[in-house]
């Protein structure tokens, strides 16, 4: 019996007692008239009051209920499986009411634990999806697992082939929430280059620097959207570039020659050819104190005495933008995105502004895309090919 019923029923209690019974009962009619009136089936509400959660498991009927678990006798967690994957609530034990996850961060550690998962988004997405994913804290979908919190990202105006999520291991944010959770040993934070051998990718390559600042703020816009890059660079122009060249390398991207001179090898006797790699070699450990172990001919010009001649692996290229010739961003952007296909070499030039203005733009429209933009020998990895001294490779397909 409601609340309303009660009163009604002492109200009445009362009046009888003290002898008004027959004034009473019209009171008590128009009483109860106004309850059904105001209150609807009151009554019959009361007796079927069903609990938050059973509410929820009977509105999700025509969905498989995968977990039904309690966190420390504070709250419990479902979640169903339905055709666009999950939907997810968290039902206070003490109130009995849904709430979100948030609500479950200690008090005062709010601010610290958004700060957290920020840093985990900009580890992981570039920086044009970052900026967005941590400005919109409202397309937010809590997904909890054994070992770790899994975020869904719904933001309508970031269209892309991939969803968006985050895996946040409970490690990383055991001290800002107020529930006991299952600790992993090892772990690894989903950085951006945690590439997956299972999505296209390519590999794009600069030729003819180090260019000063022209490369350099290339290797930035690398860095903002998670991307690498194999450079070829000209031996003569090495030696009074060795912070371009440490900044190159420091970022994840990959060095390899250029020839000494950017002379035709095809047209120069295999000696000189020979010397010419040896110098650019030298100059080159000198600075980073590692190897060449990359060389592709200026042209893409070279014949079989020289292929066998330079013990080195020998790199062209199968999406030529030939933006030395165009120097129009938006050619080389639409010439790049209507002709890209998963395992190609693609070919540019960083001593370009107008190829740097175009690499800022395609980069994110391959990434929507699908694409992986990596270096040489990380399209090798992830296609699971050796490259071998002595041959040419244009392009790296999975066999």
């Amino acid at each position: 019996m409601c609340v309303k019923a009660y009163f009604f029923v002492i109200l009445y209690i009362v009046m009888y007692m003290k002898k008004r019974f027959l004034m009473s009962i019209p009171i008590l009619l128009l009483l109860l008239m106004f309850a059904n009136l105001n209150g609807g089936n009151t009554l019959v509400m009361a007796q079927n009051h069903k609990s938050t959660e059973e509410l929820i498991i009977e509105n999700n009927q025509d969905k498989e209920l995968i977990i039904n678990k309690v966190y420390d006798n504070k709250f419990r967690y479902l979640e169903f499986k339905n055709d666009n994957g999950f939907v997810s609530y968290i039902i206070d034990n003490k109130t009995g009411e849904e709430e979100n996850f948030i609500y479950y961060v200690k008090k005062g550690k709010e601010e610290e634990f958004e700060n957290k998962i920020n840093a985990l988004i900009s580890l992981k997405y570039p920086k044009y999806i970052s900026e967005v994913l941590i400005g919109n804290k409202e397309g937010r979908k809590y997904r909890l697992e054994d070992e770790k919190l899994v975020i869904y990202f719904d933001i309508p105006e970031l269209i892309l082939e991939d969803e968006l999520t985050l895996n946040v291991y409970y490690n990383e944010i055991k001290d800002y929430l107020d529930f006991t959770m299952l600790i992993k040993n090892d772990y690894e934070n989903e950085d951006g280059y945690k590439y997956d051998k299972n999505k296209k990718t390519v590999a794009l390559t600069f030729d003819d620097g180090p260019s000063g600042n022209k490369t350099n703020r290339l290797v930035e816009i690398l860095s903002n959207n998670k991307a690498h890059a194999t450079f070829f660079m000209v031996g003569n122009k090495m030696g009074y570039s060795a912070s371009v060249i440490n900044n190159v390398l420091e970022n994840g991207n990959e060095i390899g020659s250029h020839s000494y001179d950017h002379k035709n090898m095809k047209r120069q006797k295999l000696n000189k050819v020979l010397e010419g790699e040896e110098k650019t070699k030298e100059i080159y450990k000198s600075i980073t104190g590692q190897d060449l172990i990359y060389t592709r001919p200026p042209y893409g010009s070279i014949n079989q005495k020289i292929k066998d001649g330079l013990d080195t692996i020998f790199i062209t290229w199968n999406l030529d933008t030939e933006d030395w010739l165009h120097r129009d961003k938006d050619y080389i952007v639409n010439y790049v995105l209507e002709n890209v296909s998963d395992g190609d070499i693609i070919l540019m030039h960083d001593s370009y502004d107008t190829t740097i203005d175009a690499v800022e733009e395609l980069l994110p429209k391959l990434y929507n895309e699908g694409y992986q933009v990596v270096s040489v020998t990380e399209l090798a990895s992830l296609k699971e090919q050796i490259l071998e001294k002595n041959n040419i490779y244009r392009s790296i397909k999975k066999s």
